[in-house]
């Protein structure tokens, strides 16, 4: 008996290295804490799962143990859906792959891992033959798969000779939206490309300035601290490709933006050119109601950004709704009530021109926003600021209405699945779907209408 328990652990162990991405070196010290830790227990007296071992145990017992029991679960479901995306590594580039499907043993769709081929040469059939060997060797085939995700570069979703037109070739049902979290993100730098301040090179330039000197921090510091009577908070790095960085930083930039630019303005630096750079877009009167402006729009973007991100729900059916729901938000803060109105059916048809937009005084920037604004204008002409504010909302408008996949009828379908929504659908919609994936609707017993 105890012999299976000590067995047990030790699987117990290599699954929690895997799970939380340790290094496999702490098993040789968890092997010897472990009897210290339990002196009662015969378990952790004969615990044995040092580096080696806790690798043989997660190729050799649990890799293979999990993927028979995901094939089980295909063999009873059938119908599933790819995930792929390369690696930018240096070294040798994997290629992950994997695979959404319905979990018997949990009664719900989830992520399951498929395989990680080496892929040094990216293209779009080296990827394409590397993902039809993964298949192949677990004994599937595209004639299965339903959907298709990625990100959204063109060697993979290239409509001419990219990995999803490939796949489409072989299975020309397969259904593709694209990562919708990436299309948001476009969108938002559509907008901020827009702008007359660079933002976001200003928030790396302060960043990578204090980022190597203890001493520079220092005296940010005790500059703070001679006018407030608060902490200074950490200087954030703002990373591009990271979708939910640029709302943290704006608002720790906004917190802070007095007590930098009275550090720069004095600094011991103040010669160099990226000191005076950076002088330069602090004391711009548009970059300080610009961040304001961004604090304030951007967390519906974050909203919808995390929402899609989720990994514990289903969220597809939401889609349709969301995507246009954040459409009208952005444009109610700058167009006219009755142009909006006039496109509710088909929001391709939303009138960008300067004369759909409200008046400079009418403009949805923010509570904080126009009290700042407000006591700017004695001092200089807001102009400018308000030019830009609408370059921005119209940029990311028509981003979203070119970008989002609003010509996609099944995503409206999908919202019946929404408890919320069903009553506004019709029988009509759900033979559509039964169509539609008919594998999957005869798996899961969805009578169709012929």
């Amino acid at each position: 008996m105890v012999k299976v328990s000590v067995i047990e652990a030790e699987a117990l162990w290599a699954s929690f290295v895997v799970e939380h991405n340790l290094a496999f070196n702490a098993s040789d010290h968890a092997t010897k804490l472990f009897p210290k830790m339990f002196p009662d227990s015969e378990v952790a007296k004969k615990f044995a799962c040092g580096r080696i071992k806790t690798a043989a145990v997660i190729k050799g017992a649990l890799a293979p143990h999990l993927s028979e029991k995901m094939l089980a679960n295909l063999e009873k479901s059938n119908p599933f859906s790819i995930m792929m995306d390369e690696s930018n590594d240096k070294t040798d580039k994997s290629c992950i792959i994997l695979i959404r499907l319905l979990d018997f043993d949990v009664g719900d769709v989830r992520t399951r891992f498929l395989d990680m081929p080496v892929v040094n040469i990216g293209t779009a059939r080296n990827l394409f033959d590397a993902l039809k060997l993964s298949l192949s060797k677990k004994g599937l085939d595209f004639e299965k798969c339903v959907a298709f995700m990625s990100d959204t570069t063109n060697v993979m979703k290239g409509v001419r000779s990219g990995v999803q037109k490939l796949i489409k070739n072989e299975c020309p049902k397969l259904y593709d939206v694209g990562c919708i979290c990436h299309l948001a993100d476009l969108t938002i730098k559509a907008g901020m490309e827009t702008l007359p301040v660079d933002i976001d090179p200003l928030f790396v330039d302060i960043f990578y300035f204090f980022f190597h000197s203890s001493k520079k921090k220092q005296q940010f510091a005790d500059n703070w601290r001679s006018f407030f009577t608060s902490e200074p908070e950490t200087i954030l790095k703002h990373c591009t490709t990271r979708w939910l960085s640029l709302l943290r930083c704006v608002d720790r930039y906004l917190s802070q933006y007095d007590g930098l630019k009275s550090y720069f303005l004095s600094c011991d630096e103040s010669e160099s050119s990226k000191v005076q750079s950076i002088v330069e877009r602090l004391e711009n009167p548009l970059t300080k109601p610009l961040l304001l402006f961004l604090s304030f729009i951007l967390p519906s973007m974050d909203r919808f950004n995390r929402l899609f991100q989720k990994s514990t729900e289903n969220t597809t059916c939401q889609l349709y709704n969301e995507m246009s729901r954040l459409v009208r938000l952005d444009a109610s803060n700058v167009m006219k009530a009755d142009v909006i109105i006039a496109s509710t059916d088909n929001l391709s048809t939303l009138n960008l021109a300067r004369e759909s937009h409200l008046d400079d005084e009418n403009l949805g920037i923010g509570d904080d926003t126009w009290t700042f604004v407000v006591e700017l204008e004695s001092e200089c002409d807001m102009k400018p600021f308000y030019t830009a504010v609408r370059m921005f909302y119209v940029a990311t408008i028509r981003k979203m209405l070119k970008k989002f996949p609003f010509g996609d009828s099944l995503l409206k379908d999908l919202g019946i699945i929404n408890p919320e929504l069903v009553s506004s659908y019709s029988v009509s919609t759900v033979i559509k779907l039964g169509k539609r994936f008919c594998k999957l609707a005869y798996q899961i017993h969805i009578p169709l209408i012929n």
